[in-house]
């Protein structure tokens, strides 16, 4: 995601979003993911691995994903995946600017596999 949604890559994406729309139907978290991927047979476990992540994480992914991609002017995004301190999901979203640009920040933390 980190380079598709960079700041050079973030109108290309947008496009491709919307036609991937029209063609696919309605986003949901995770849904495009292999079409935009360069090697999508690295990330085989995807369905897997994403479909764990709890329905209110992946409710506000999709929504800020979805409604960033699909207005007049996205906002390059930056997504970071992390452990939790206990053993739930959790999203932190900011926004930043760094070097000329606005960024949305996406932080989610996953359960620490230590617990």
């Amino acid at each position: 995601m980190n380079e598709i949604c960079s700041p050079q890559n973030i109108a290309a994406t947008a496009e491709k979003f919307k036609e991937l729309e029209k063609q696919y139907g309605t986003y949901t978290f995770g849904k495009f993911a292999k079409l935009f991927l360069p090697n999508p047979g690295d990330f085989a476990n995807w369905e897997q691995d994403a479909g764990g992540i709890s329905e209110p994480i992946r409710q506000r992914l999709t929504e800020i994903i979805s409604t960033n991609l699909k207005s007049g002017s996205a906002l390059p995004m930056v997504l970071k995946v992390g452990e939790n301190v206990d053993a739930s999901h959790d999203l932190h979203v900011k926004t930043f600017a760094h070097s000329g640009h606005i960024y949305i920040g996406l932080h989610m933390l996953c359960p620490n596999p230590e617990l």
